[in-house]
């Protein structure tokens, strides 16, 4: 599945990811499902499209 970026999509997870940052609290896939209800999957692709993902 490909995020247009000007899709309602990207931009409702990127205002999350936003207001997490903002808050200073962490990011993660699961914060942004349960605040959105959007399928951890395209969440997934978001992160990995925007290098905001970090590994051990």
């Amino acid at each position: 599945m490909d995020i247009n970026k000007s899709s309602e999509v990207f931009g409702q997870i990127a205002r999350v990811v936003n207001e997490l940052k903002m808050s200073k609290q962490s990011v993660t896939i699961f914060k942004v499902h349960e605040l959105t209800g959007i399928d951890k999957y395209v969440i997934f692709l978001y992160f990995y499209e925007n290098g905001l993902l970090k590994g051990k």
